[in-house]
This record gives C-alpha cells, sequence and structure tokens, in this order.
C-alpha cells in the first residue's frame, strides 16, 4: 500500500490562490469597440451566420466591404447584426456591424465570464486606438477562482465507535470536520461547497440509509452541522451502493468547477442484500461505483479511518477514483499508476489529509467562455509572477482549443506548488471573439 503524507493548510493564507483547491477560469472586460476579424467564427455569430461567405474578405476601409460589414485589420467583419442582441447592454449594432455607444468608443459587455468568491486577482492595462464608430485596445484579463465541490461521505456503522487515539473514531472525524476553529469544513467553507452524507444500513426496502446535506453550498458549517452533530453509528457499511447513489447525484450537480466525493470509512465494505459480506463481491460494488463516478467527472478519494480497511481494497478505490488501473498493481509504488491512499494515524494527520485531497483539485487548464482566433494566440501576452511566458514553449503556455488554454512545464509547477501565484492575460481584441449574449 502507498501511503503518503500530506502537507497542511499554510497558515494565514487564502484556498483560493495559496493551495491546490481550485481550478482557474479567466475571464475579461471589454475597454474597446468589438473589431474581430479572422477565418473561423463561433456558431451563432454574424459571420457564421447572416454574413457567412462575406467576413474574411480582403479591405482597406469600410468602403470595400460588403453592407453590414466593416473592414477590421485588413478583413471585412461585423461584430453584431441589427436587433441582433450581440451588443453589450446600452451599446447598439450601427450600419457597419460595430458595437457602439455612438462613437465616444464606450466600455462593456464580457469576453470571459467566470470566477466565484475572492481570491488574488490580476489585471492587465487596455490601451485603446482612435477610430471611427469606436476603438480597439487589448482585452483585460483577470484570474478568479472556480469554486470545488466536495461531497464528505461518512460511514456511520457501529464500528466507528472503535478507538482512534483514545477518542471513537466517529467524534474525531467530527472533530477534524467540523470544529468551529479548526476545522476543514469551518476552514474552508467560503471557498469550498461543501455537502455531507452520512451512510449505513438499513433492512427493507429502502438500503442504503443516507444522511444528507445537499445539494453542496458555500459557508455550509452551520447547516451541516446542525444535522452532523445530532448523529451517531448504528450499524453496517453498505460502502457501493451509497458511493453509488452520492455520485449519481452529484454528477447531475450544475455549478461549475470540479467535484469530488472524500469517503471516510473504517473497514471493508459489506452491501445491502448482506450486511456481513465483508468480501470481493462488496468491495467490487465500490471499485464499480468509483469507477463510474470518475466517467461522469466526479473523483472519488477513501481515508481509511483506523487499520481495518485492507491495504489492497484501499488502493484498488483510490485507482478506480482518479481513473487508474484496477486492480492495481501489488505492491504499487508507482506515481503514474497509483494513486495516493491515505491512513492517517493522528488527528493532526487526518486534517492534513482532507485538507491535501481538496488541495489536489488545482489544476493547469484553464476555460475561457470566449474564443480566441485560431493562429492569433501568439499574439496575446500572459505573465505569471510578473514574468513573460512563452507561447508554445514547453515551459509555458498553450492554446489547447479556442476556448481552453493550458499552463506547461515549468509554469505548470510553479502553479501547482507556488503558495500564492498571479496570473495576467491580455489578448488584442481583434484576435478574439466573445461568446454570444
Amino acid at each position: 500500500m502507498t501511503k503518503r503524507s500530506a502537507p497542511s493548510l499554510p497558515s494565514g493564507l487564502k484556498l483560493a490562490f495559496s493551495t491546490a483547491a481550485t481550478a482557474l477560469l479567466l475571464y475579461a472586460g471589454w475597454s474597446c469597440s468589438d473589431d474581430n476579424q479572422g477565418t473561423t467564427y463561433p456558431p451563432g455569430s454574424p459571420c457564421a451566420g447572416i454574413y457567412a461567405g462575406q467576413c474574411g474578405t480582403a479591405c482597406t476601409d469600410d468602403d470595400g466591404c460588403p453592407d453590414g460589414l466593416h473592414c477590421a485589420a485588413g478583413k471585412c467583419f461585423a461584430a453584431c447584426t441589427p436587433n441582433g442582441g450581440e451588443c453589450p447592454d446600452g451599446q447598439i449594432c450601427d450600419a457597419d456591424g460595430r458595437c457602439t455607444d455612438g462613437g465616444s468608443g464606450g466600455t462593456g459587455g464580457t469576453l470571459f465570464t467566470g470566477g466565484n468568491g475572492g481570491g488574488t486577482t490580476s489585471s492587465s492595462s487596455s490601451s485603446g486606438v482612435g477610430g471611427e464608430g469606436g476603438s480597439c485596445g487589448e482585452v483585460d484579463v483577470e484570474i478568479g477562482p472556480q469554486i470545488p465541490t466536495v461531497m464528505l461521505l461518512i460511514d456511520q456503522s457501529g464500528s466507528m465507535t472503535s478507538n482512534f487515539q483514545g477518542e471513537p473514531r466517529w467524534q474525531v472525524v467530527y472533530d477534524v470536520l467540523m470544529d468551529p476553529q479548526d476545522g476543514v469544513v469551518a476552514t474552508l467553507q467560503d471557498q469550498v461547497r461543501f455537502g455531507l452524507t452520512l451512510y449505513t444500513y438499513q433492512s427493507g426496502p429502502i438500503c442504503p440509509q443516507l444522511v444528507e446535506i445537499k445539494p453542496p453550498a458555500l459557508n455550509n458549517h452551520g447547516t451541516i452541522d446542525q444535522v452532523y452533530s445530532q448523529e451517531s453509528p448504528t450499524s453496517n457499511t453498505p460502502t457501493g451502493e451509497s458511493l453509488e447513489q452520492v455520485a449519481a447525484s452529484l454528477a447531475q450537480f450544475a455549478e461549475p468547477g470540479p467535484k469530488l466525493i472524500i469517503l471516510a470509512t473504517d473497514g471493508d465494505p459489506d452491501r445491502c442484500d448482506d450486511p456481513n459480506g465483508h468480501d470481493n463481491v462488496s468491495k467490487q460494488l465500490v471499485v464499480d461505483a468509483a469507477q463510474n463516478a470518475y466517467l461522469a467527472n466526479v473523483e472519488t478519494v477513501i481515508i481509511a479511518v483506523g487499520n481495518q480497511v485492507s491495504g489492497d481494497h484501499q488502493q484498488d478505490v483510490a485507482n478506480a477514483g482518479k481513473g487508474l488501473p484496477v486492480p492495481a498493481p501489488v505492491p504499487c509504488n508507482d506515481p503514474n499508476i497509483c494513486a495516493p491512499t491515505y491512513e492517517p494515524t493522528t488527528k493532526q494527520a487526518m486534517i492534513d489529509a482532507f485538507t491535501d485531497i481538496i488541495n489536489g483539485q488545482r489544476t493547469c487548464v484553464f476555460t475561457l467562455e470566449g474564443e480566441v482566433i485560431p493562429g492569433k494566440e501568439c499574439e496575446g501576452e500572459v505573465t505569471l509572477n510578473g514574468q513573460l511566458l512563452g507561447c508554445n514553449d514547453p515551459d509555458g503556455w498553450q492554446l489547447n482549443t479556442p476556448s481552453e488554454i493550458e499552463f506547461v512545464g515549468a509554469a505548470c509547477d510553479t502553479i501547482m506548488n507556488d503558495p500564492e501565484v498571479t496570473i495576467s492575460v491580455s489578448f488584442p481584441c481583434d484576435t478574439v471573439v466573445p461568446p454570444p449574449d
């Protein structure tokens, strides 16, 4: 079994840019008119619709373009259509397909949207260039955290009354999560959407028995604690069926951001049709549920509370939850095919494990809700901690699709490991196409 000691959350640092708990979205505001041009246009845009086949033709001025289009950087283009609703609030579409507030080069609208909550932000200054019907400078880009969603799936079986460093396992897990000063939920609730599911066995048609606080939400400590604090261990451990139900519900959760189930259990599973069946059938149910959850973009990580979860089963569940091979090799020591497992032996180690798992949601891939015109991405400037990064550089950044940017090599290492990162991105506004309203 692979064991990894998890680092604790750095003192005094916000999760949004000091730990790996958040994926990031880019967003931007126009400070220029919508003079975009190119030969590839998103579905629903004027150049892909009513003006299809007319945009992109060479021009030297507006007179060289068909009605409804204007000349932008040597090619005919239309950012809008009359009464088409493409322009930001407060602007209108003029006769040449420009969004304008009457010729003064106003601001407004959104190119990239996303990001929730606080955290360090950075922005680039825009510079306009005067011109008829507006101006075209740069797109200001800021960085904001995308909120991860974490469902805490807690074993409520009778064995959770067993000893963990002089206290019942149940109480230790509760304190680790819910302590109002140092608990994981209390500490991170303003930066993570938390939900809670307690699971156990119940005879009859309703099995597993679930106590659920959903949907996951920010600042959810009080709501969770009101229920969790009144519960206690009861019966058996139908982990597979419980994980299946929770994952199916979480997969339907519509908020953006990574989705994660943290399973805290103190023993090998049984199942609803055999509450004493701690066998390979029950174990396979858990593995299958974790694999299916991963296919639905929900990761699963297991924390063993005590030493009664067999090592091979821990590794198989950990691998299934990360989309890695199952059954896992024995011993499993290659980090490329062996997901980390967690078997904390102290309360602080358990806090560190939960924190490390949540931190693992950080990514080097960012989603743009607008589109960068293919072939023009390297006209943009991207800096990391004030250092200019190379476009298509093995230690810089690259555009995976018109709406996805990825940091690679040394740049990605910095994002993953630096306790505080500042990212700034700017593109000339004739290199990007905003999303439709």
